[in-house]
């Protein structure tokens, strides 16, 4: 059997749904296969599959109890978890998307008393970029195996040429053929559309990009994480660690409040 071996967020299930329908040519799925909540690859119907030669599953992970046989081919998503964007995109779908129980569910495994209090909040998150190589590696705990491996790289679904190269890889490393057509960009749309860590990365991206440019944003609607992670970015840029932006329960409303704070600081190194 062909099995890929996946982590949580790392979107194990849109691969085996793109590899089966346009690399193995079995029937797709008549409904979404995104759940309307989350917007995970898990919807797929029986049609699909019912006749699916690929299927994914967390087998590195004991908890899930899955089997690979000596004779299984493997595809695995590696994510380069050294990679700081790379792990606050998966981190981020992990968060959202995994066991389809949503932000606020997933949210609850942090202490609730540092949950209630908005700065102890903002800055566990922090942490967590900060010190990533305490929690990436859970990227590459991958059983030690002999089959034959394919590395599917984690960055190739955010470009859709690199998404058709890698598949057509992927194609090769199986002696199939790979069939892109309308459809599949399509449908790789409509995956980065529902992608959280994607929008959120983009969206952060161009108000970091606003902070330095002194343009007045309004920051109104950025969850626990992405302040955490904007933070994380302006410590690698200017060796800013405390400030409103750290230490107030409400974090800066626009961007040029923010952009005075580093001004303030950085005339100070001067």
């Amino acid at each position: 059997m062909i099995k890929i071996d996946f982590h949580g967020g790392t979107h194990g299930h849109f691969l085996e749904y793109v590899s089966n329908v346009y690399i193995m040519q079995t029937p797709g799925s008549t409904a979404s296969i995104f759940k309307k909540d989350t917007g995970s690859a898990h919807d797929a119907d029986s049609t699909y599959t019912s006749n699916r030669l690929i299927r994914c599953g967390h087998y590195s992970q004991p908890i899930y109890n899955l089997n690979i046989n000596d004779d299984d081919t493997i595809i695995r998503i590696i994510l380069d978890s050294d990679n700081d964007d790379l792990f606050f995109i998966a981190t981020t779908n992990l968060i959202y998307k995994a066991g389809d129980i949503g932000f606020e569910t997933q949210m609850t495994n942090i202490p609730e008393s540092i949950r209630q209090n908005a700065i102890a909040y903002r800055n566990d998150w922090y942490s967590k970029f900060n010190e990533g190589n305490l929690y990436s590696d859970h990227y590459k705990e991958f059983r030690s195996i002999s089959n034959p491996i394919f590395k599917f790289p984690f960055e190739s679904f955010f470009s859709f040429n690199n998404f058709c190269k890698s598949l057509n890889e992927l194609a090769f490393f199986l002696n199939q053929t790979f069939f892109p057509d309308e459809s599949l960009y399509q449908l790789w749309t409509e995956f980065i559309e529902k992608n959280q860590g994607q929008q959120s990365y983009i969206k952060c991206d161009q108000i970091i990009q606003d902070i330095f440019n002194n343009k007045n944003r309004e920051l109104d609607n950025l969850t626990v994480i992405e302040e955490a992670w904007i933070n994380y970015n302006l410590s690698k840029i200017c060796r800013i660690y405390n400030g409103d932006m750290f230490d107030n329960i409400t974090y800066p409303q626009n961007t040029q409040h923010i952009y005075k704070e580093i001004q303030e600081h950085l005339s100070q190194l001067r």
